[in-house]
């Protein structure tokens, strides 16, 4: 499957806001604020299953 050109330009959107939000946040915050975006995400996915398949998704990507 192929994603659509929108669907991709949106993701580099949300990359560059996450990027920046984690830039100007405090060294010591950014665990936190990473945690609450995940949490605000999950919230309305509405689906935990899914949010647990992607952090672990997330966690082997970054590895």
């Amino acid at each position: 499957m192929t994603a659509q050109p929108s669907a991709i330009a949106g993701l580099e959107d949300i990359y560059d806001t996450l990027a920046l939000a984690i830039d100007a946040a405090p060294q010591d915050s950014r665990e936190l604020l990473l945690a609450k975006v995940v949490l605000l995400l999950a919230n309305e996915v509405r689906d935990p299953k899914r949010v647990i398949e992607l952090i672990g998704q997330a966690a082997n990507s970054a590895q």
